[in-house]
């Protein structure tokens, strides 16, 4: 059985994945924060899934309990759709998330070299029923032997210490370490080691 390359049918299915599986995850909370955190997990998960639809690609586990959403260097043009999803996630997160978001975002663009085509994993979640079943692993291979082929480098972030190693034995490398007060971002790398030119979603 192989993933499947998710559209608009799997969005709710696709927000169910993330909001189960990255309900202790450490960067989530500290961008929420503890007011509302069930309801804004949610929001945060929606934005995600319609963003990474709208300018890259999300694939699904052939069961229907993991996905990984990839975006790239490639930019959305500002419409009435851009303006409303981000007018949306303003309302219903407030303030001091979307700051915290930007702030992350701002940082996540620092450590990725936009010199060349490159992946970004924004986000890989599995049901917690099912992790430690292979299933993330099978939904990041496939994508990165990709990336090798096309000569693209990869890049991620995690705040949860553990995921490192895992990362590490996909051939990632760690760019930085950022400590924001509560939380310390771990920023990787995965280097193309071939010189192939990159092709564009």
């Amino acid at each position: 059985m192989k993933n499947k390359k998710a559209d608009k049918k799997d969005s709710n299915r696709l927000v169910d994945i993330i909001c189960s599986s990255f309900v202790n995850d450490p960067c989530f909370r500290w961008m929420i924060g503890q007011k509302n955190f069930e309801k804004k997990i949610y929001f945060l998960a929606d934005y995600l899934v319609e963003e990474t639809l709208a300018k890259g690609e999300v694939f699904i586990g052939p069961t229907g309990d993991a996905a990984a959403l990839w975006q790239s260097e490639k930019k959305e043009r500002l419409s009435l759709v851009v303006i409303f999803r981000n007018l949306k996630f303003l309302f219903n997160m407030g303030l001091p998330t979307v700051w915290r978001s930007l702030k992350l975002l701002k940082l996540k663009d620092a450590h990725i070299s936009n010199r060349n085509p490159y992946l970004y994993l924004a986000c890989i979640g599995v049901m917690p029923s099912e992790q430690g079943k292979g299933l993330a692993k099978a939904l990041l291979d496939p994508v990165l032997a990709d990336a090798e082929n096309s000569g693209r480098d990869v890049y991620l972030e995690t705040a949860n210490p553990l995921n490192v190693n895992i990362y590490k034995k996909r051939g990632f490398e760690i760019i930085d370490e950022v400590d924001l007060s509560e939380i310390k971002i771990t920023f990787m790398v995965k280097r193309c080691l071939t010189s192939k030119k990159a092709k564009t979603f």
